[in-house]
């Protein structure tokens, strides 16, 4: 040994004892003895609950083994890293040989964890992604070497709209528009050499790490929760029966002035704990603590309802999407939404009803219809957004659409009314939901035929792609003439704007953007670029609409956002930018003054957003930094966009920078001060997997340059 070493291991203090192990919660709560053990205490093992015990730092729940669990994933990763990445595989360890060692354990960590149920997990133990949401098996290809930032933030964006799982994104994921957009307006481009590579973000929302004990509420607050919840969200998503509902709230009530609400059930304690929850959410920032609180007592009685593989465990999954739609936090929507809908297909919710089954009771019947179509709902918004296949295709559905009726006219021994069937008889609140499902089944076909995941879509022959658009864009003109009114709210004030003129409006502009983005995305074809031009327009136009009418819509503070609606908004601006800087035509009629009014109203929205949700700050800045950019391209090109003498000049970087150099470093050097997060520095090559058989990886501005028509 040598006299260094021998030095330092004098001088380690020797312990004089064991360390002191925790006590886990089970224990503490039944007063006894706790031996200890990893995985699980011998009190744990015999009862079969999880084992648990408190962090003293934070105060959250966790396994007894998770810390070294996560170092030993942690280690597995960076050795994985290391072989396809090597330049940004910095062991946090310092040593690659430890990482390997710890191979093996990772997975034994894993296995020994395996019969937890992922929905069990309170919302507030965590924002990252769980083990199984890593795939070791997607790696990238190494000649990608470089990500810029706009791409980094609409790749997060895309994945907090699915509840944040750094996976597979394919074509028809915004973040594949992004890379173009970064690359026309000259962002600077990041290698993965960032000195962030290697690291987890922090957990910057303070509600994530911040408890709140609630008790189960006063008559009065129950009735004010579950109002919010079924005025607001149950028309959008009506996968419960009202009167079901009403049931067990009484049932809970009753229980709970008793002296013991646990003496109700698991079953009726989580549907209305859960909508108690959802309806919290739906009230605004001020109740989000008290929804967290509701969400985490709820998932206490989760695991017998899923243990009775029905209905009633659909219903239970859908709940707690739901509550990721609108919470900051939460499980992710992608995987919740595939659970759902193959919990649908395994049940044969996806068949006819008449046909397959038709011993089944009319209550019945229906809400599982109904908790098809909103599991069909959720699986190709989350699909479309990631550029994900789809958990069921539209040719493999035979089941009949909702029935337009009040939950109240539905029981088991049949329906109390007719279903509404002529366009121009009065709304119900299943009506907007069923038109919703067909925009829905519309995109499906967008996906299938615009943004094909297995040929280029470039390869398409223009003819086809003109006709297919075409056709589209009829089906889509049908369903915006066929919206329906929307229903009277007189005497409450909505906190949804679903279903109103305004939100199906965005829908459809939203739509038109997804119809026509490959078109103007792609090489023109000869002869194409009058309709690809035409294209442009249209898509400037509706963009600039979604962002005017967003802030109209938004600016009031009642009305709470989803992740859903700040990537829409957030895409939305990114495509009028694009749009100016691509498009010669787009920028000659835009006037001065629109542009700025339109780069301020979506600033506006996101300035909102971010001051409820403190993750927007990032897709606020980024758009802030990126309008600015434009308002000055457009300022230095006139009042009324591109000169006449320019108009025929191919838009090229180094054009622009000998144009206006010091603006141009000045800008590209501020982006550097930007709070991007540090966790897509790494992984956003595996994000981007799948997308350069859809465009090309390291496009330079002169290769779009010959884009320009």
């Amino acid at each position: 040994m040598s006299a260094d070493r021998q030095s330092a291991h004098q001088a380690k203090r020797v312990r004089l004892g064991e360390r002191t192990m925790l006590a886990c919660i089970g224990c503490k709560q039944k007063k006894l003895k706790c031996d200890g053990q990893t995985p699980k205490c011998q009190n744990c093992a015999r009862s079969g609950r999880d084992c648990l015990v408190e962090d003293p730092a934070t105060g959250l729940h966790r396994p007894r083994d998770y810390l070294k669990s996560l170092e030993s994933r942690v280690a597995y990763l960076e050795s994985l890293l290391q072989q396809t990445r090597p330049e940004v595989a910095l062991d946090h360890l310092g040593g690659q040989e430890g990482a390997n060692n710890n191979h093996d354990a990772g997975f034994q960590q894993q296995e020994a964890r395996s019969d937890h149920r992922a929905l069990h997990i309170p919302s507030g133990t965590s924002e990252y992604p769980t083990f199984d949401q890593i795939s070791p098996g997607v790696v990238k290809d190494a000649e990608d070497e470089h990500i810029d930032d706009l791409s980094t933030e609409v790749a997060l964006l895309c994945l907090s709209a699915a509840g944040r799982e750094p996976h597979y994104f394919g074509p028809s994921c915004a973040v594949s528009f992004s890379r173009i957009v970064s690359t026309t307006m000259g962002l600077p481009k990041r290698t993965g050499s960032s000195q962030h590579s290697s690291t987890w973000p922090e957990v910057h929302d303070p509600e994530v790490q911040r408890t709140v004990s609630v008790s189960f509420p006063s008559r009065t607050l129950a009735a004010t929760l579950s109002q919010a919840y079924f005025k607001n969200i149950h028309p959008q998503y009506p996968f419960l029966h009202k009167p079901t509902f009403i049931a067990w709230e009484d049932s809970c009530t009753r229980a709970n002035l008793a002296g013991d609400v646990i003496t109700a059930g698991d079953l009726p304690l989580f549907f209305v704990l859960m909508v108690y929850a959802i309806g919290s959410l739906a009230l605004g920032p001020a109740h989000r603590d008290s929804a967290g609180a509701y969400y985490s007592m709820a998932l206490e009685h989760q695991g017998s309802v899923l243990d009775l593989d029905g209905l009633e465990s659909i219903q239970s999954i859908l709940c707690c999407a739901v509550y990721s739609v609108r919470s900051p936090i939460g499980v992710s929507l992608w995987k919740i939404s595939g659970m759902a809908i193959r919990h649908c297909i395994e049940l044969g919710y996806h068949r006819n009803v008449a046909r397959y089954r038709k011993l089944t009771d009319p209550l019945a019947a229906e809400i599982s219809t109904r908790c098809f179509w909103v599991a069909y709902d959720l699986d190709r918004v989350a699909a479309f957004n990631l550029g994900r296949p789809v958990g069921i295709a539209d040719n493999a559905i035979d089941v009949e659409l909702p029935l337009d009726l009040e939950d109240e006219h539905i029981t088991k021994g049949g329906l109390l009314k007719d279903p509404r069937s002529l366009p121009n008889s009065p709304p119900t609140y299943m009506t907007g939901a069923i038109h919703v499902v067909k925009l829905r089944r519309l995109w499906s076909k967008f996906s299938d035929n615009l943004y094909p995941t297995t040929k280029e879509p470039s390869m398409l022959h223009s003819t086809a792609r003109k006709l297919l658009a075409r056709d589209l864009r009829r089906e889509l003109e049908e369903w915006y003439a066929a919206i329906p009114e929307p229903v009277n709210h007189s005497g409450s004030h909505p906190l949804s704007v679903f279903a109103s003129k305004a939100w199906f409006q965005l829908a459809y502009d939203h739509s038109i953007l997804l119809l026509y983005r490959h078109f103007i995305t792609l090489p023109i074809p000869l002869g194409e670029e009058e309709s690809v031009e035409k294209a442009f327009e249209e898509c400037a136009h509706r963009s600039r609409e979604m962002c005017l009418l967003y802030r109209r819509l938004y600016q009031s503070s009642t009305i709470q956002f989803t992740w859903g609606s700040l990537h829409i908004l957030f895409v939305g601006g990114l495509t009028y930018l694009y749009c100016l800087w691509k498009s010669n035509r787009v920028r000659a009629i835009a006037r001065r003054s629109d542009v700025i009014n339109t780069c301020m109203a979506c600033n506006t929205v996101l300035v909102i957003i971010a001051e409820r949700w403190s993750q927007a700050t990032t897709y606020r800045d980024t758009f802030e930094t990126l309008s600015e950019k434009t308002i000055d391209m457009i300022c230095n090109e006139g009042e009324r966009g591109i000169n006449a003498g320019h108009s025929n000049t191919a838009f090229n970087e180094n054009s622009f920078n000998a144009a206006e150099p010091a603006v141009s470093q000045d800008w590209i050097m501020g982006l550097d001060d930007m709070a991007i997060p540090h966790e897509s520095e790494w992984f956003v090559q595996e994000l981007l997997q799948g997308m350069k058989d859809f465009q090309q990886p390291d496009m330079s501005f002169d290769d779009l340059a010959t884009f320009t028509g």
